[in-house]
């Protein structure tokens, strides 16, 4: 009797974890980082290459460039906005002004405490070229926005191809609410264990804490509260870590928002991990996550809700 009783737990466990993983059998094969390519594809890889990084110098330059200087006191612009309370370095953040979804004030951070009324990049950047879009972040005409003393020239001219070729319509994508519309769990099951759970994040999202110890944030938390930010990270990778890129993998808008809406069924906080934590919560490597690009950065510390 004892060994049918544990013969069915074994059973019911091996379902389960075959029904999170998506039922991979029949699956198209993914790769975390792109395939071996010919010389012709060079040119084509180097600039998705540009356009992830421009991505990162988007969400945290400081964290993605190396040998800078972290600014001191507030942006020359904050002070023309009053609703935003964040100071120092958090205020010179493409993304503290512009949003994670590129629209500024008519989107996500068009309300709350991260809105300051500053208008987004995604119309901006359509019809601007990439000459103009690294002007105006050399101060032209708009001397305020100058990055050139805190940033190389190469670091500008990343930030721009990433506004030109690598902006996404996030209302595409998500409402206004945050919610996905659309989104297949089952493949995003998929991508999620294929390409995120054993280098760092756990087969259910719980790996890494991106917040206290008393207040956890977890990928699961990151895709309900801030979906906008979620995408973003997904596509251009985290400042300073060794996180893949989608941009660079060549992944599709279905892709994200597949990844997303599976995302949004894992833990969002200690409380919904229960058995979970033993099983499944502690498959991810930490310091993959948390190791730098290259020698010399010294700034990869993990994702955060910022």
């Amino acid at each position: 009797m004892k060994r049918i009783l544990v013969i069915s737990i074994i059973t019911i466990i091996g379902t389960v974890a075959w029904s999170q993983m998506g039922g991979m059998r029949n699956m198209p094969d993914r790769q975390i980082y792109p395939p071996p390519s010919g010389p012709g594809d060079d040119e084509m890889l180097n600039e998705l290459i540009r356009i992830s990084r421009g991505g990162q110098l988007y969400d945290n330059w400081w964290k993605t460039t190396v040998d800078t200087e972290k600014p001191k006191g507030d942006h020359p612009l904050w002070k023309k906005q009053a609703t935003n309370k964040r100071n120092g370095y958090d205020t010179f953040r493409c993304k503290e002004c512009h949003g994670w979804d590129y629209r500024g004030k008519d989107g996500a951070y068009g309300k709350g405490s991260h809105r300051t009324g500053f208008k987004g990049v995604y119309e901006a950047a359509g019809k601007m070229s990439i000459e103009e879009l690294e002007k105006i972040n050399k101060g032209v005409p708009l001397k305020e926005h100058d990055y050139s003393k805190l940033v190389r020239d190469t670091d500008i001219a990343d930030l721009a191809i990433f506004l030109k070729k690598g902006l996404i319509d996030t209302t595409s994508l998500v409402n206004d609410n945050g919610v996905p519309k659309g989104g297949n769990t089952r493949t995003g099951s998929y991508i999620f264990r294929r390409n995120c759970t054993q280098m760092c994040h756990g087969m259910a999202g719980t790996a890494i804490n991106f917040g206290e110890p008393d207040k956890p944030e977890f990928v699961g938390t990151i895709a309900n509260e801030n979906p906008w930010e979620f995408m973003h990270k997904v596509r251009a990778g985290q400042p300073g870590t060794t996180m893949p890129s989608a941009i660079i993998n060549e992944w599709s808008e279905k892709d994200i928002i597949d990844l997303l809406a599976f995302a949004r069924t894992l833990p969002k906080d200690a409380s919904e991990i229960g058995w979970w934590r033993g099983f499944w919560g502690g498959m991810g490597h930490h310091r993959k996550m948390h190791e730098d690009y290259r020698p010399g950065s010294g700034r990869g510390f993990g994702p955060s809700l910022e």
